[in-house]
Parts: structure tokens; C-alpha cells; sequence
């Protein structure tokens, strides 16, 4: 018996299957690293995408943002590149749901050419239009502020703000954020239910590795005190910093 030729209508449906065989080559993703506390809105943020790099095998493109608020203080911290996670769908939601400090992330693992493409701040701004518009005020007043504590968050720069109702503890941490090429300290200081760990339970967000350390705050802010808009109540001791910062 002679070879067999396929009719056109087979080798169609051979060219479809071979095309439909899972990719097996090495993924290209983006790989950036975010930390802005300065000058941070929903309108004016951008994630530039300036490098790329080749993944191994069966690594996928990650991008995981973070969106912090206090008062009226704006926070971003974001990992891009490869990760050795199973594929999800954008998932995005409140770590810590406002009113007061609130922390919310934006994370996917995706497997396909530089899919790994968010550039704008356009999730918060969808979750944010769900939250209350209108919250009641106490009549506790905490420091707010989220930055670099030898930049931004240094006390002559730490302004006050009232706490609403719901959040009238004042509360300080200094977090570290760990991921590929990010490696970023700061501090975050504001309103929140209660003085405790904000992110006691999420020690990982996407790749990105979270550690938070508890400030020691003056007594009179653990008592509810009204502290001076001139003269902050907040107290960080120089040596936990730079302890924490190696």
C-alpha cells in the first residue's frame, strides 16, 4: 500500500490541533517595581513599563499593586515580573476596608506574551466607588501620613487629621514590602478601629512579603488624647527603624 495523503479538510483539523497544544516556551513578562508616596492620585499615576524578562519554565507574568490611604495621604507599591504561581483572574479587593487607614490590593497571574500590563490606578478607582461617601466624624484627632520616614513622614512634615467615628485609634507602623527588585521601608500612620497589626493576616500579598512592626505611640494618643496640630504625639524610636530597615 502506497503513502496516504490528507485531504485538505484532515490537515486542517491536524494544523488546529497542533496550534491548540499548550505553549511551551518560555513566557516574556514585564518586570517593574513601584514605591510612590509623593503626589499620588488616581488621575496622575502612572506604572511605567520600561524592561522585560524572559521566564522560566512554567513560570507565568505576575503584577501585584497595592493602594494605601490615610486621611488624605496616598501610598503605591507594586511588583511586575515572573512567578512560579498557577494563573488567576485580576483579583482585587480591601486588605484593611476603609474608614481610617485602608490598604487594598490588585494581584493576577496571567500566561501569555507581556500580559502582565496594568499601568494606571483604575481598579482602586472601581472598588473606591463602592465604599460610603459620607462618614461620621469623632472627636479624636491622629497624625496621618505615608511615606519614607527620613522623607516624607519626618515630624515637622506629619500633619493631623480627625478620625471618624468608626476609627478613632491612632495607629503607626513602619512596613516592609520584599518582592524580585522591591525593597522598600516606610512608614504608615492614621485613624484605625483598633491599635493593633493592620496585616496580621496577610504576610504575603501576590509575591510581594509583608512585615509590619508595631510603633510605640506616646500615652497620650493610647488615650485618646487630642494631640497638638503643631506638635505631632508620635514617637518612633531611631534605633527600631534602622534595626528594621536592614
Amino acid at each position: 500500500m502506497g503513502p496516504q495523503h490528507l485531504r485538505p479538510s484532515q490537515l486542517l483539523c491536524l494544523l488546529g490541533a497542533i496550534f491548540a497544544l499548550p505553549w511551551t516556551e518560555a513566557l516574556l513578562c514585564y518586570e517593574a517595581q513601584a514605591s510612590a508616596f509623593r503626589g499620588v492620585t488616581f488621575s496622575s499615576w502612572d506604572w511605567l513599563l520600561m524592561r522585560s524578562m524572559v521566564c522560566k519554565l512554567p513560570e507565568g507574568c505576575e503584577e501585584t499593586l497595592v493602594f494605601i490611604e490615610t486621611g488624605s495621604k496616598r501610598g503605591v507599591v507594586g511588583f511586575k515580573g515572573c512567578s512560579p504561581a498557577l494563573s488567576y483572574a485580576p483579583q482585587i479587593s480591601y486588605l484593611v476596608s476603609p474608614p481610617g487607614v485602608s490598604i487594598a490590593s490588585y494581584s493576577r497571574v496571567c500566561r501569555t506574551y507581556l500580559c502582565n500590563n496594568l499601568t494606571n490606578l483604575e481598579p482602586f478607582v472601581k472598588l473606591k466607588a463602592k465604599t460610603p461617601k459620607s462618614i461620621a466624624s469623632s472627636s479624636q484627632s491622629c497624625p496621618i501620613c505615608v511615606g519614607e520616614h527620613s522623607e516624607i513622614c519626618l515630624p515637622n512634615f506629619v500633619t493631623t487629621d480627625t478620625c471618624p467615628y468608626t476609627a478613632p485609634k491612632c495607629y503607626s507602623s513602619t512596613l516592609k514590602f520584599r518582592a524580585g527588585s522591591l525593597n522598600t521601608t516606610f512608614l504608615l500612620m492614621g485613624c484605625a478601629r483598633k491599635y493593633q497589626h493592620l496585616l496580621a493576616n496577610f504576610h504575603n500579598i501576590g509575591s510581594i512579603k509583608v512585615t509590619e512592626q508595631l510603633n510605640v505611640l506616646e500615652r497620650s494618643q493610647m488615650a485618646d488624647a487630642r494631640p497638638s496640630r503643631q506638635s505631632p504625639a508620635w514617637s518612633i524610636p531611631l534605633g527600631l527603624l534602622l534595626a528594621f530597615r536592614d
